[in-house]
């Protein structure tokens, strides 16, 4: 498979090494800042760099591509990619709304382009075993889960806190992560309900986007999800993506409350191979890749509607 990057951030690394290890070819890097894309380039063997992300969009010899630039980006470069037959692979949050999810499914779907949206933790050998056990009825009924999507003691900067660029800010950078692994543990329902408290608390006068939020989901099978999200935090109540399951047989989450070590990793390149492997597989064997278009376009129905209830948006 020939691959393309759009962006060379921090991400794209975990991803360029998942096409790789995958035996698969990346053909050509497409960013803003050329001298970036060619020091991205130089690290990983890529031939092309480019500047011009909308011919490469169009360029015949590029036969899939992940999409990891800001969130702005998301929906007008997948678009093209996929109105060009070009199987994309689009970093979370999917667009910075849901009638810019409704663009990219349909693109998806008139030209059969796959579309896939990398919700990276369901990928993570823990966060299976533990969809596993509650599909197994070990919990018994999940009556609520807890997630969690914080950082604490820092928060980003750049296009992160720029609500133009971004779409919002740590629940569409944060939240996104436990939002998504919650349904993936539940089997996938559809969100019924959403209520929720956002502000901007911590970094006040900084930026305008949110670095707090408590989202209240209740879910078609009847659970109910409490998801936190935030920057800057004084506490960190569980890592990234961490979840909570409350059942009518028993408790359990996916890591302990604490790293193990000083040293722990939380971020590692094995779920981001696996993702990728998924992305490329399910094009060779002609099937639709998980999480799908219609994945993303929920979980940006949860975001849309909590700032909604919060009155921000």
């Amino acid at each position: 498979m020939r691959v393309a990057l759009f962006g060379c951030g921090w991400i794209q690394d975990f991803h360029a090494l998942g096409v790789l290890a995958h035996g698969d070819e990346i053909v050509a890097v497409a960013n803003h800042r050329e001298e970036s894309a060619r020091a991205f380039a130089e690290r990983y063997g890529i031939p092309r760099v480019t500047t011009d992300w909308e011919a490469l969009a169009a360029d015949p010899d590029v036969e899939a591509a992940i999409v990891s630039t800001p969130n702005a980006l998301h929906a007008p470069q997948s678009v093209a990619l996929l109105q060009n037959g070009k199987h994309v692979l689009v970093e979370k949050p999917m667009a910075t709304s849901v009638s810019e999810c409704d663009e990219m499914v349909e693109a998806s779907r008139a030209t059969g382009a796959s579309l896939m949206v990398a919700h990276c933790w369901r990928f993570r050998d823990e966060v299976i075993a533990m969809r596993d056990r509650i599909a197994s009825g070990a919990l018994g009924v999940v009556v609520k889960t807890r997630g969690y999507g914080v950082h604490a003691g820092w928060g980003p900067s750049g296009w992160f806190t720029d609500g133009s660029l971004a779409g919002g800010g740590a629940l569409v950078d944060m939240g996104v992560h436990a939002i998504d692994t919650a349904r993936f543990l539940l089997g996938d329902p559809v969100p019924e309900r959403v209520c929720a408290a956002i502000g901007t608390r911590y970094a006040h006068g900084r930026y305008e986007v949110d670095d707090d939020g408590i989202l209240l989901i209740t879910w078609s099978n009847g659970t109910n999800s409490v998801v936190e999200s935030g920057w800057w935090q004084p506490y960190l109540g569980g890592l990234e993506a961490d979840t909570e399951v409350y059942g009518t047989a028993g408790y359990a989450r996916i890591w302990p409350p604490d790293p193990p070590a000083d040293d722990y990793e939380h971020c590692t390149q094995p779920m981001y191979s696996s993702q990728v492997a998924e992305f490329l597989d399910a094009i060779a064997e002609g099937r639709q890749p998980r999480p799908s278009g219609e994945d993303g376009r929920i979980v940006m129905q949860v975001v849309a509607d909590a700032y909604r209830s919060a009155g921000t948006a």
